[in-house]
């Protein structure tokens, strides 16, 4: 019974010395114990002192989910719903010009410049549309990217709070912290 103590304990406290040596690593701390404490102490003390920590900055470094979102940002497009405008006024311009043209016994002449008119005016619509699109896009991007600013800030700030509650801790149980 006490072999398998030991052996679980062996194990946790190799899980243990892993998770405080990316811990330590992570915040580049050397702790020397000032006082004359073993090595199990030492294991012992950073991990409760990791475990304060934690709960202090609500951040943990051991966590691998606080992945640095990447820098830029990209937003799709929304679809240009005027898509199609210039096709659309120059079939309804040369409609238009034909019925007006054909009180004037001119029906090809008033098509023709139905045409053309309708489909400037739909170049143009479309093009507002496809402007407006690119806006919102633009918009949005701006927005994701505040948003991922802030989310970052704020993890830089728990790591550093965490960086600070581990010294402390570990300073108030007496070992030297670097």
């Amino acid at each position: 019974m006490n072999s398998i103590w030991q052996t679980c304990r062996a194990g946790g406290i190799i899980v243990v010395i892993i998770l405080l040596g990316f811990t330590a690593s992570a915040q580049d701390l050397f702790v020397y114990p000032a006082q004359g404490q073993s090595d199990e102490l030492l294991t012992d003390d950073r991990y409760a002192c990791h475990l304060w920590a934690v709960r202090e900055s609500q951040f943990d470094p051991s966590q691998l989910g606080g992945v640095v979102p990447p820098r830029s940002v990209r937003v799709r497009v929304p679809e240009n719903e005027a898509d199609g405008a210039a096709g659309k006024g120059a079939i309804a311009g040369a409609l238009a010009g034909a019925v007006i043209g054909a009180h004037n016994d001119e029906i090809g002449e008033g098509a023709l410049i139905g045409a053309v008119v309708g489909s400037i005016t739909g170049a143009a619509v479309e093009e507002h549309g496809e402007n407006e699109a690119q806006e919102l896009a633009r918009a949005e991007a701006q927005r994701r990217a505040e948003e991922i600013g802030q989310d970052r800030a704020e993890r830089l700030l728990r790591r550093s709070d965490y960086g600070r509650a581990l010294t402390a801790c570990l300073q108030g149980r007496g070992y030297s912290v670097r």
